[in-house]
């Protein structure tokens, strides 16, 4: 009957465990894999169970589980992982120590004698894990959808150590229970301590959520405001355009005139002169077309016109590709990140040039290609990408920015570089999705 009870009652946290990870991560695997992990940590979690009678063992191991099932079924990141595992496991200790304590005081019975007593053991078992369902089931669904991406250095990082120090309290809580015998009002004290104990892990939980939740605005924000900014220059260059097309067409006559009589005198070193100053009075710029799409005209002529100024030569070549698949945050962020990295890296090279390419892979996919000529070998760091800057954590996330949005569309980022030609590529895939 207990080994019955021990077993159900790991399947149980296995189920707790996914909802919890699922409403707070976004999963990696499909659900037969998923199937599989968790059911596969419940049964280590058993076994473990069988195994050790120690209770810390036994914490220890659903600790461990749970970290490696967010690294392996979640894209997180290790400290994610550990802050969740922590956090689900403090929840899990504090839950079942309150039912307990209750137990204790209702039917005026031992901590140490409760497990010998079937029907109260199954009685306590039972409600300890639905009171745990519930709480772990609220709190994932207050938490925002985390990923490797959205997670940066702040202070609310040390918060961690609430749901760490929770899990000591109610061990050395334990402990005393086991060791020492109260009366029913100390356990009245104990019930109301765990409850407090719960109260602040939540509240602490809310602040992290909102910490987050505040980071993921603000990078929306940046981006609308990036996006903002490119369509007001993009209809400034219009508007410019017409208004001094007008004026040249006004005054053609006068000039077409000018330019005869200079013919006529076969003054050529004249007439070059002239237009060239017709060029520059007019400040004639041409808003190239690269693509269909106006948001990506009006990025790459910005990037263009920065290159120009840079003495970088730009070359660009987009086939005929509908973008509508991505979202126009996507297509900023993406180019911007590309083309910023790219001319930060070319401005101090010897040969200064950039290319960026977008070319379809059959109809499923694209690939954008963006290679410039540096004047230094790219940080790596275990193959991955690293800021060259000094303050690593404020710089260094448009790479990962580029991940993340590749990643969104099922693509991936690779790079090369060629030491002897200095030459650095990036390389983007992404799968067109299907509109809805």
């Amino acid at each position: 009957m207990t080994i019955f009870c021990y077993a159900t009652v790991h399947i149980f946290e296995a189920i707790i465990s996914y909802i919890f990870f699922s409403n707070k991560f976004t999963p990696k695997l499909n659900n037969n894999a998923m199937f599989l992990c968790f059911f596969s940590s419940s049964l280590v979690q058993f076994i473990i169970n069988l195994v050790s009678d120690n209770d810390f063992t036994n914490l220890i191991g659903f600790i461990a589980c749970n970290i490696l099932l967010c690294i392996f079924c979640f894209n997180t990141n290790i400290f994610q992982s550990i802050y969740a595992a922590i956090l689900l496991t403090s929840i899990m200790f504090i839950t079942e120590m309150c039912v307990l304590f209750l137990a204790m005081i209702i039917f005026k019975i031992d901590f140490s004698n409760i497990e010998s007593n079937s029907m109260i053991f199954v009685l306590v078992s039972g409600s300890s894990k639905l009171l745990f369902f519930f709480v772990a089931y609220f709190v994932s669904k207050l938490s925002i959808k985390e990923n490797k991406e959205n997670l940066k250095l702040n202070k609310t990082n040390m918060l961690f150590f609430l749901p760490m120090a929770s899990i000591l309290i109610m061990g050395g809580m334990s402990y005393i229970a086991l060791k020492y015998e109260f009366d029913e009002y100390a356990y009245i004290l104990f019930v109301v301590g765990t409850i407090l104990l719960m109260y602040s892990n939540i509240v602490v939980f809310l602040v992290h959520e909102s910490v987050l939740q505040t980071q993921a605005e603000n990078t929306s924000l940046k981006l609308q405001k990036q996006k903002s900014e490119i369509d007001t220059e993009y209809y400034s260059i219009l508007q410019n355009q017409y208004e001094n097309s007008n004026i040249l067409i006004h005054d053609i006559k006068r000039h077409l005139l000018s330019i005869k009589e200079l013919s006529n005198e076969k003054d050529f070193e004249g007439i070059n002169k002239y237009i060239d100053n017709l060029y520059e009075n007019y400040q004639i710029k041409y808003l190239r077309i690269y693509s269909d799409n106006k948001l990506i005209n009006a990025i790459i002529n910005r990037y263009m016109n920065t290159c120009k100024d840079k003495t970088i030569d730009f070359y660009c070549d987009i086939r005929d590709i509908d973008f509508s698949f991505m979202s126009d945050n996507d297509i900023t962020s993406l180019l911007d990140n590309l083309l910023e990295n790219a001319i930060e890296a070319t401005q101090n090279a010897n040969d200064k040039k950039i290319e960026l390419t977008v070319k379809p892979i059959n109809t499923n996919y694209i690939v954008i290609n963006a290679w410039n000529y540096c004047s230094s070998a790219p940080n790596l760091k275990d193959g991955k990408l690293q800021t060259t800057k000094s303050n690593k954590f404020t710089h260094g996330y448009g790479i990962k920015s580029i991940e993340r949005i590749a990643k969104q569309y099922n693509g991936n980022v690779s790079h090369s570089f060629n030491p002897d030609e200095m030459k650095f590529t990036l390389s983007v895939v992404l799968k067109i999705k299907e509109k809805n």
